[in-house]
């Protein structure tokens, strides 16, 4: 991707994720461009734009972000997009980013012709932050190259696979509340809080980046190479198996994917 994007970006709407999108973008040395935005709820536009007064221009209507903007970022949910966007005057010039959960491109596409260059993503709040993935379907190089300033790329090739990894976005609050267990033990242990948390905090980013490097689609057997015959970690494992631990995780997934027709 480009290390440096110079265009002109609109958000329709200014909820959480939107908010999270215009703070990375701003706060990126790669973002060339300005940010317009629309919500009628004035205080959420007033809080990013007090965060980025010189990149953010509050505009007074959908239509004017549209007029204003390259790449638009339509941040409504999908039965306020499916009445907005219609009415809208869109241009072949304008780029697309599709937010809207349960809602395929096919169908929105109509919505926003006659733009041409559209996707759909799956940005996260820690784009605010500039870190994590953001799941993208469908090819279009300047909407990527934006995106890939906020968080790592995770370009799928189907439709139905950035829905799967939507339904996985579901699981973020029980794993803090797996990371909370864990620190409220070490603190039932006589351990500071501030403490337990660094270390794992620290110690699950690490595991996670050396899964996603050597973990091949054999998982079991990676867990087996990482697990010492006798030691501590085949003695937490075989605790967990046996006590059919991660089938919460499975059936809580089923639930969230049966939700979106995955």
């Amino acid at each position: 991707m480009n290390d440096s994007v110079k265009a002109d970006v609109g958000f329709i709407g200014c909820g959480g994720i939107a908010s999270a999108l215009t703070r990375g973008l701003c706060s990126s040395d790669g973002f060339k461009g300005m940010v317009y935005v629309y919500d009628h709820h004035t205080e959420k536009t007033e809080a990013v734009k007090a965060d980025y007064p010189d990149r953010i221009v509050v505009v007074s209507s959908d239509q004017e972000v549209v007029d204003n903007a390259q790449v638009i970022v339509p941040a409504i949910v999908p039965t306020a997009l499916e009445k907005v966007a219609p009415r809208l005057k869109f241009e072949r010039r304008h780029h697309i980013i599709h937010l809207a959960a349960a809602v395929k491109l096919a169908q929105a596409a109509p919505w926003f012709s006659p733009a041409q260059a559209m996707v759909r993503a799956v940005p996260l709040s820690f784009a605010a932050r500039r870190i994590g993935p953001v799941v993208l379907f469908g090819d279009d190089g300047l909407s990527e190259s934006l995106l890939s300033l906020v968080g790592a790329i995770v370009k799928v090739e189907r439709e139905k696979d950035l829905e799967v990894l939507a339904a996985v976005t579901g699981v973020m609050v029980p794993y803090y509340g797996l990371v909370g267990e864990i620190v409220r033990w070490c603190m039932s242990r006589g351990m500071d809080f501030r403490s337990a948390m660094d270390y794992t905090c620290f110690m699950n980013e690490a595991l996670s980046k050396l899964m996603r490097m050597d973990c091949t689609d054999d998982i079991d057997a990676f867990m087996s190479a990482n697990a010492t015959p006798s030691g501590m970690n085949e003695l937490a494992w075989g605790e967990m198996k046996a006590a059919d631990a991660y089938k919460p995780w499975r059936l809580s997934l089923d639930k969230i994917g049966n939700k979106y027709g995955v």
